[in-house]
């Protein structure tokens, strides 16, 4: 008796499990049935179309002492509202939460304006994961390089030569859309702080984080009448060798 029940346990389990899946795959073919992810979400209210961004910092990798450029390994969150992507639970066996992938469907075109690379891709292929609501987070891991500004000593003079000498350096990670203005999509900052909670020590043991901020920076351009918004993820660091 006491297997039976355990055996029409398991079952249950994996019936629920292979249901779940096939809902998942049915949603998913829906919800992208007719989708054209070219277009970027409107919401039906006629409000403004926002992305909250933040950015989470895991590893200070380098700081190149000439050229004042920063490399970093950090996480770009992005989140937003897509309408299309909006289900009924109770339609697909209370499926809430969905996970796809992030070429399938509309993402922000965030670029590092300030890059001091190569190029600005994420590491990995990302998924996305969707809400029923159509509430989408988009969080792909990049390596960022930028370029840092000094907050200078005075010079320090060694056998006639003269070196260069610093406390801080003031690194800014410029983000934001590269067509969009900011009529088009609005920018909001998820904290006014960069998240430093997965935060590893340094290979560049010299430096320290001293302090960090985050703010949204709304410019006009001569060419255009429209605003350009600009999420500034700023990292301060403290030269412990000075």
């Amino acid at each position: 008796m006491k297997m039976s029940l355990i055996y029409m346990v398991l079952l249950t389990a994996i019936i629920r499990t292979c249901e779940g899946a096939r809902s998942r795959e049915r949603l998913t073919k829906t919800l992208l049935d007719n989708y054209v992810k070219s277009v970027k979400p409107e919401p039906s209210n006629g409000s403004s179309f926002n992305v909250t961004m933040g950015l989470t910092l895991v590893n200070l990798d380098d700081v190149d002492d000439d050229t004042k450029v920063i490399r970093t390994h950090s996480y770009i969150d992005q989140t937003w509202i897509d309408e299309r992507l909006a289900w009924e639970p109770s339609d697909y066996d209370d499926v809430r939460v969905l996970h796809m992938h992030a070429d399938s469907i509309w993402v922000p075109d965030i670029v590092l304006f300030n890059n001091a690379g190569d190029d600005f891709k994420p590491m990995i292929d990302m998924t996305v994961v969707v809400d029923n609501d159509g509430t989408v987070n988009y969080v792909p891991p990049y390596h960022l390089k930028s370029f840092c500004e000094t907050e200078k000593q005075p010079t320090v003079f060694f056998n006639e030569f003269s070196l260069p000498s610093y406390s801080e350096l003031v690194c800014k990670l410029k983000l934001g859309s590269w067509t969009y203005n900011g009529y088009e999509m609005s920018l909001a900052i998820r904290s006014s702080q960069i998240d430093m909670s997965g935060f590893r020590l340094s290979a560049a043991d010299k430096f320290q984080v001293k302090g960090t901020s985050v703010q949204i920076d709304r410019m006009f351009y001569a060419c255009c009448p429209e605003p350009y918004e600009t999420a500034t993820f700023t990292i301060i660091l403290s030269n412990s060798s000075k």
